[in-house]
């Protein structure tokens, strides 16, 4: 009674966005710093009671887990009216991603429990982690690909299907990710202690892991490359702002740094600096891996983020906006299953896999509440439709769609309801077809905005 009462005195606070804005960032950095201890693995001197090692591994776990739900309360909170109203059953998902993280988060205290207490833990509980975490992730990202995919079909806005593809690429990459990993697990001791991990993964041609492990790269490197690109036509009218060549040396700088760790696919380019130096090569490639995604993710917020701050005046409308760029940065920040397949002691990267499917979740309800926000304020879209950015295009756009859709919806059923009844009116030969349904709420949509525009 006394923690629910703490949390909502904090969430009431005046300052209550500082504070969680505060508890995010030491989440991404413990997260960044758990990922980097992963990746170091092979590096690190494995003694069975390095107590250090355990007592840094027990603290990112606690850190993360607590980090974890005041942000999931916190977003509740922030999107209690929406849930109520959205169509895509988002209190239904919002229960459902709560009742996941409780289960991972039990699991996580059990992998700390089993190393404090008898130094192993058993690999059944990464592989159920992985699978939790990146299932959800692949069913949240194919639901937002198929809402934008819906949206594109009624407006053909070409950042909504770059974002489309974006998404759509992001499941795939989701997917692929989860089974590769798994079937790597699962070829791992049962029981993982200090000296059972390693780096090298057995990957022979031909076979149903060389397919998984082809697909987890393509996808990562398309997924990106997609959601850049999307991010880059978003925000290129800044280039005018900050010079052309400024912007695209600040555009460009994530997506070298993410294709940079990919290097060791296209050639020997890095081996003279390995020669040369190991350590210096070993500390460069940790930091490349460890900072590529999340630089990513950051770029990618940053472009919902700009637009929030052009929302002063709509409260609610601005705090989905910022959980749809909180989502893409914790998106590429926990995206790293990849560093499990080490199987390290202890399991750093398990705490930070745990934020994959609340990324994708961020993300899904940021963007949708936006559009049923937009959708249901004439003036904010008639206001969006006279601004020329491409930002504002966007939230046009998919709130625009959003109110077609819905529009479809409602008199579809009413002609559902009631196609007996109009057959049996005298002069009336046949019942209009969903078809031309469509077509005339189209047309009279377009003639209600040219009506508009003229004012």
């Amino acid at each position: 009674m006394g923690g629910h009462e703490a949390s909502r005195e904090l969430f009431a606070s005046p300052h209550s966005s500082q504070v969680v804005l505060a508890i995010i960032i030491v989440a991404i950095a413990t997260m960044m710093f758990d990922v980097a201890l992963a990746r170091v693995n092979d590096l690190i001197e494995k003694q069975p009671r390095s107590l250090w090692r355990v007592a840094t591994f027990v603290l990112i776990t606690a850190v993360l887990i607590v980090s974890m739900f005041i942000i999931i309360k916190y977003i509740g909170e922030k999107t209690a009216n929406i849930r109520g109203i959205a169509k895509l059953h988002i209190g239904t998902v919002h229960r459902a991603i709560w009742a996941a993280q409780t289960i991972i988060s039990a699991i996580l205290v059990t992998i700390a429990v089993q190393i404090i207490l008898v130094q192993h833990y058993n690999t059944a509980l990464l592989i159920a982690t992985v699978s939790i975490s990146y299932g959800l992730a692949t069913g949240l990202l194919g639901l937002l690909a198929q809402r934008f995919f819906s949206w594109s079909l009624s407006n053909k806005n070409f950042v909504i299907i770059m974002y489309t593809l974006a998404a759509a690429s992001l499941a795939v990459n989701a997917g692929f990710t989860l089974f590769y990993v798994n079937d790597v697990l699962l070829d791992r001791p049962k029981i993982m202690m200090p000296y059972s991990g390693g780096s090298m993964v057995s990957i022979l041609p031909y076979t149903e892991r060389a397919v998984l492990n082809s697909g987890f790269f393509i996808s990562s490197i398309v997924s990106f490359a997609l959601l850049w690109s999307a991010t880059a036509v978003l925000l290129h009218h800044y280039a005018s702002k900050f010079g052309r060549l400024r912007f695209w040396a600040i555009i460009a700088s994530p997506l070298i740094l993410f294709l940079g760790q990919f290097a060791s696919y296209f050639g020997a380019v890095l081996d003279p600096l390995l020669s040369l130096d190991p350590v210096s090569y070993t500390i460069f490639v940790t930091l490349v891996f460890t900072l590529s995604k999340p630089i990513g993710g950051v770029l990618f917020g940053i472009a919902f983020f700009t637009l929030a701050r052009n929302f002063r005046q709509n409260p609610a409308l601005r705090n989905y906006l910022f959980i749809s760029a909180l989502g893409f940065v914790l998106l590429y920040v926990s995206n790293q299953a990849s560093v499990l397949v080490v199987t390290p002691f202890p399991a750093f990267g398990v705490p930070t896999v745990a934020f994959m499917a609340l990324a994708s979740y961020f993300i899904l309800l940021g963007i949708y509440s936006s559009a049923i926000s937009i959708s249901e304020d004439a003036k904010l879209r008639s206001m969006l439709r006279r601004t020329a950015l491409d930002e504002s295009k966007l939230l046009d756009s998919v709130g625009t769609a959003y109110m077609k859709d819905e529009i479809q919806r409602k008199v579809l059923k009413i002609k559902k309801a009631n196609s007996d009844k109009m057959i049996e009116v005298p002069g009336l030969d046949t019942v209009p077809s969903e078809s031309d349904l469509k077509q005339y709420i189209e047309e009279v949509i377009k003639e209600m905005q040219a009506n508009k525009e003229k004012r």
